[in-house]
């Protein structure tokens, strides 16, 4: 039994939802085209990426400030010496 407005208001939602999931389902079911349903699969698979949420452990958080504190200050070193660098230890 419905409680209230906002209970009422979820439900109505949560039908949509369902409605929306069974009209994809069936035209999905007529796609024939192997092309369009990897491209489908692609995009449900990247969307369900974007609700995955990452937990930084407490060390790394305080590294990545002071990688943007130093970002901020302009204390930073291009790709190229970087590169540079690298190539130079490997030849040592």
């Amino acid at each position: 039994m419905i409680k209230n407005r906002a209970q009422c208001e979820k439900m109505k939602c949560t039908l949509a939802i369902l409605e929306l999931k069974n009209q994809v389902k069936k035209r999905i079911e007529s796609v024939n085209d192997e092309y369009l349903l990897e491209e489908i699969l692609s995009l449900i698979d990247f969307e369900s990426e974007k609700e995955e949420i990452y937990i930084i452990p407490c060390d790394h958080q305080k590294e990545l400030e002071i990688s943007l504190e130093q970002m901020k200050n302009g204390d930073t070193i291009s790709n190229e010496n970087v590169n540079a660098k690298v190539q130079k230890w490997f030849s040592k």
